[in-house]
């Protein structure tokens, strides 16, 4: 291409070093003691405007258009570097041609550009991005240099991206030529007790301090195609505000969306930011996220989807020992259908002998009720009472029927929170190390038992017919479901948040503890890991996006 050099240039100073006072805001060299301003400058064009939160910069041609932007001159502190980049990622992008002196970046066929800039140690520490106006063709082309969050028309005229074209990487984060890779921070909350309601929650904050981490998103820019044009098969098409949110039945590929009149099937596990006309024609960057809901959710009657120890706990166990003791374990059905909800309680399951119908009951346990995503194997009461029982006297022990218990389903979506519309009757036990409390839990997991995000609640006192909704913690376990004794699966480990999810895990429990059946014989009631009789009512269960 040929170089076109004109002497009008410009000094941008502040476009890759954000105030050194504010602490805030740390300097993106802040290993060199920055003593001179560094500058690149630009043949032909002007700066109109900078915007350092959006790490977003506005350019025009000083005179008429220019089919170019050529850097005349390039000082940076140190090492430091400038790459173009080789994609439309504004998130983790990799690298294409670096940034010297003669470099010509092309103008004609687009009206932005990513600029990337690393740090003295290879370091990912800003990517921003470069817009300008290309040229209207003909009276008729409105949509071209217009930009809307949603419906509206930016004052400035002038082409807009979203919040998330923001600085990635930092401390721990690393580049190297032809790739780049961002660490991912995970979000966290305070899980507590509230004295008002007796609820305890964990999820994470969406306050200025920390933020919901759901992954990295990438981006491609569409032209021409309407928002009210988009649609998908098999399922529905919202926008709300810059997001577009397309739900679709639970086992679709999420990596290969076909969203019509889009060419090509999309990945859509993690958010992609597209550009849309909105009803105004006005260009504008929307995040694309996919999204599944579970199937049952609704709790009008029970789904093979989820799974309940419940069916064990009605069937009567009997064993033989010596041909003569026969024993006989018996509980009774603690989840119940009410047509547009289920109920979960905790009921006892006995343990008695004696010969043929003549049983005499020896000892008591308390078990929890449970209704999860995954499958239970156990099937009758012998399994709730004693899990591990094959002959000989049963044991008065504690049976951890989480042994049985198969955990998750298939999931590739990236949910920010969960809402669920519940009741909880509250009946104190007297153990002081496991005291009763309802339990509700959901955890994104990845490849290798990493768990990407959890999300959790419980009540320990009684709650009326109430909806809540949790958000979804990214790389941080709040609630402690990994280590406080609850029914999860063996060997997650806590992930950095920012892995593929590859499946997902929620449990309702009446009792939090209660997967472990405790108890014995008379007078050792206090060993019951719960309340007998409390309950939890659960109605619509939803995933939010």
């Amino acid at each position: 291409m040929k170089k076109l050099v004109f002497a009008g240039v410009v000094a941008l100073w502040t476009l890759l070093v954000i105030g050194c006072s504010d602490p805030s805001n740390p300097p993106l060299f802040p290993e060199e003691e920055i003593s001179e301003a560094m500058e690149l400058k630009l043949s032909g064009w002007k700066v109109d405007s900078l915007d350092k939160e959006k790490l977003l910069i506005r350019v025009s041609p000083t005179k008429g258009w220019l089919d170019s932007l050529v850097i005349d001159s390039l000082s940076l502190p140190g090492s430091s570097a400038l790459y173009l980049a080789a994609d439309d990622d504004l998130k983790d992008p990799d690298l294409g041609e670096k940034l010297v002196p003669g470099t010509v970046v092309s103008t004609a066929d687009t009206n932005q550009v990513s600029i990337v800039a690393l740090d003295s140690y290879n370091r990912v520490v800003g990517v921003w991005l470069v817009v300008w106006d290309l040229p209207k063709k003909n009276s008729s082309s409105s949509s071209v240099g217009k930009s809307s969050a949603s419906t509206g028309t930016s004052s400035s005229g002038t082409a807009e991206v979203s919040e998330s074209s923001s600085s990635v990487g930092g401390e721990g984060s690393s580049v190297s030529e032809g790739g780049s890779s961002a660490g991912a921070t995970g979000s966290s909350a305070d899980g507590g007790s509230s004295s008002a309601t007796g609820t305890e929650s964990a999820n994470s904050s969406t306050d200025s301090g920390s933020s919901v981490n759901s992954g990295s998103s990438s981006s491609e820019s569409i032209s021409g195609v309407k928002l009210a044009d988009l649609s998908v098969s098999s399922g529905t098409v919202t926008v709300t505000g810059t997001k577009v949110y397309v739900e679709v039945p639970y086992g679709t590929d999420l990596s290969a969306i076909t969203l019509s009149p889009l060419n090509g099937a999309k990945d859509l596990r993690r958010p992609v930011e597209m550009q849309f006309l909105d009803a105004e024609n006005n260009l504008g960057t929307y995040s694309v996220v996919a999204g599944v809901q579970l199937p049952g959710s609704d709790f009008g009657a029970r789904n093979d989807f989820w799974a309940t120890t419940s069916d064990a706990m009605a069937t009567e166990g009997r064993a033989t020992v010596a041909y003569v003791t026969n024993y006989r374990f018996k509980a009774e059905e603690n989840l119940s259908e009410n047509g547009e909800s289920l109920s979960l309680s905790s009921k006892i399951v006995t343990c008695g002998w004696g010969v043929s119908n003549a049983i005499i009951d020896g000892s008591w346990k308390l078990a929890g009720g449970f209704y999860f995503v995954g499958a239970y194997s156990g099937s009758d009461a012998k399994n709730i009472y004693d899990v591990d029982y094959s002959s000989g006297t049963p044991s008065t022990d504690e049976s951890n029927i989480a042994k049985d218990m198969t955990f998750g389903k298939p999931f590739t979506a990236r949910p920010i929170a969960f809402t669920v519309k519940y009741s909880y009757t509250h009946e104190a036990n007297s153990s002081s190390d496991y005291p009763q409390k309802s339990l509700v839990y959901v955890m994104l997991v990845g490849e290798g038992g990493k768990v990407v995000a959890t999300g959790a609640f419980s009540d320990n006192a009684s709650t009326d017919v109430s909806e809540r909704e949790v958000q979804l913690s990214y790389g941080a376990d709040p609630f402690g479901l990994l280590s406080g004794d609850y029914a999860v699966a063996e060997g997650l480990t806590l992930g950095s948040g920012n892995e593929d999810v590859t499946a997902i895990h929620v449990m309702f429990a009446s009792s939090a503890y209660a997967h472990v059946v405790a108890g014995g014989t008379a007078g050792n009631s206090g060993k019951y890991r719960g309340g007998e009789n409390s309950s939890l009512t659960l109605d619509d269960f939803k995933l939010i996006y």
